[in-house]
């Protein structure tokens, strides 16, 4: 009698701790590098799932500085948190470290927009930045044979944000540039590096300043994109620009009379943000997840002003 008393004793504590381990709240950590759009709409994505899932979610923004990354991931893994989601600052090196001893102490890692040059991660969620530049170089390449056919030099400019990010930035760069590079006369003669408008505006009017006959410009972000079609603006100058992301400012641009943005491939950073809190949720509850999540964008031209309209309606 004492030893069935004994087990069935064991089992009640055994069916509590059970019944505890799935009653937990769980605490979730989202870090993201810069005070844009995008990044604000990643974490309203994985505000939506969290709120929804009755998740504690913890954010943090590094201001792009890897020193301060590797200070926020090791506050949270001393905090005790369940999982981190985050976008790195230095994917292939100085990222590694940190989130790597979070990951050993058991804190489940989820990358999103950017990948980790590690297996540990549980999962990655992020748009293939190639296959974005390559949904606008379709449109610039379209633009450039409808309008200067017979031409013998089309002068490219890019602007670009690799001094921040090069994988992301040169994986955008490549992808426009491979739509583009192989229409006879088209040629790059200028070649820039800003990932925030402030700073963009002045390096694309420089390009201008220095090259005041080319025919073309894109950029590889919301930032060097916003900088690059008012640099435009205020040379006076007709000089079709291209570019990667979409927010309010950029859908206006698009919307414009002044006929200077002419495309724009948008990522999706709400459904970005929501994935990547699902699949940590999940990781925490013991489900599959994918490796890896490949969200595809959105390509936007002035051409089809019916889509660009309806796109605006979701923007804020």
């Amino acid at each position: 009698m004492k030893k069935l008393l004994t087990a069935c004793v064991a089992a009640l504590c055994l069916s509590a701790t059970f019944a505890h381990a799935a009653d937990k709240k769980f605490t979730v950590a989202g870090i993201v590098f810069q005070e844009d759009q995008f990044m604000k709409t990643t974490l309203l994505g994985m505000k939506s799932v969290a709120e929804k899932e009755g998740v504690n979610l913890l954010t943090s923004n590094t201001s792009n500085q890897i020193s301060k990354e590797v200070e926020v991931v090791n506050t949270y893994a001393a905090r005790g948190v369940d999982a981190i989601a985050i976008t790195y600052l230095d994917p292939a090196a100085a990222s590694i470290p940190a989130v790597k001893a979070a990951s050993d102490k058991g804190i489940k890692i989820v990358s999103f927009n950017n990948k980790l040059a590690a297996d540990f991660p549980v999962s990655t969620v992020m748009s293939d930045n190639t296959l974005l530049g390559a949904g606008t170089g379709k449109e610039a390449a379209a633009f450039i044979k409808a309008h200067y056919g017979d031409k013998k030099e089309i002068k490219v400019a890019i602007v670009n944000y690799k001094a921040q990010l090069p994988p992301e930035s040169n994986a955008r760069q490549d992808g426009f540039w491979n739509e583009i590079k192989d229409i006879p006369g088209v040629t790059l003669v200028a070649e820039a590096s800003s990932p925030v408008a402030e700073e963009a505006i002045k390096k694309a009017a420089d390009i201008i300043t220095a090259h005041p006959d080319i025919d073309l410009m894109y950029a590889c972000n919301s930032g060097g994109l916003i900088g690059s079609v008012l640099a435009v603006k205020n040379s006076g100058k007709k000089i079709p620009v291209f570019g990667i992301d979409l927010d309010k400012q950029i859908v206006g641009f698009l919307q414009s009379k002044d006929d200077i943005l002419q495309a724009s491939t948008a990522q999706d950073p709400f459904k970005i943000g929501a994935l990547a809190m699902e699949n940590a949720i999940k990781s925490l509850k013991g489900e599959a997840v994918e490796k890896e999540i490949i969200v595809p964008g959105l390509t936007l031209s002035r051409t089809n002003e019916a889509a660009v309209a309806e796109y605006a309606k979701t923007v804020k």
